[in-house]
């Protein structure tokens, strides 16, 4: 895992080389990140449920993969007991939001501005070892170029709920 985040990390610095945005339906989407991350959710032992993953986006199917294995490695690091995570999607005017939720240990609320920040390890991380800073930083380098909203809602002993926003189509700069 690390090996694949070093090659994106590499990647993300410039990634108007490496991206092709295109219509792609978010099953496809996250069937790709669960499979990349199959084993480290069955050793987790966490219950993966979807909903609504039958919309289309316009995106780059690799990167918006990254983004998404990047939550769910994040959901299963920090788990807590008998462990589920929803991907669900649903229509908001033209765009789509997906939201990842997590039913784990959350973040606290003196951390949350801090954590798309770079090499930012908050507590948990410190406390469960093998946090890099990198991801969560990673998936907003990656969002901004996208040009999808990127939001973190989280409440401490909880739960946490990523929602990533597709643009519409015609709202995209890139196409």
């Amino acid at each position: 895992a690390h090996v694949e985040r070093a090659l994106f990390c590499a990647r993300a610095e410039s990634p108007e080389q490496d991206c092709l945005l295109r219509q792609v339906k978010l099953e496809k989407i996250a069937a790709q990140a669960l499979e990349n991350h199959r084993s480290l959710l069955i050793q987790s032992r966490v219950q993966v449920e979807t909903a609504g993953l039958d919309c289309t986006v316009y995106t780059d199917e690799k990167w918006a993969v990254f983004i998404l294995g990047q939550l769910l490695q994040n959901a299963a690091r920090y788990r807590g007991e008998a462990p589920v995570i929803t991907i669900s999607a649903h229509p908001l005017g033209k765009q789509v939001r997906l939201a990842v939720s997590d039913n784990g240990i959350g973040i606290p609320a003196h951390e949350l501005s801090r954590v798309f920040d770079r090499g930012f390890t908050g507590s948990n991380g410190r406390s469960r070892g093998g946090s890099t800073g990198m991801g969560l930083y990673l998936c907003r380098r990656l969002s901004g170029f996208l040009e999808l909203g990127l939001e973190i809602a989280s409440e401490e002993g909880k739960q946490t709920t990523v929602t990533l926003t597709f643009p519409a189509k015609e709202n995209l700069t890139k196409l």
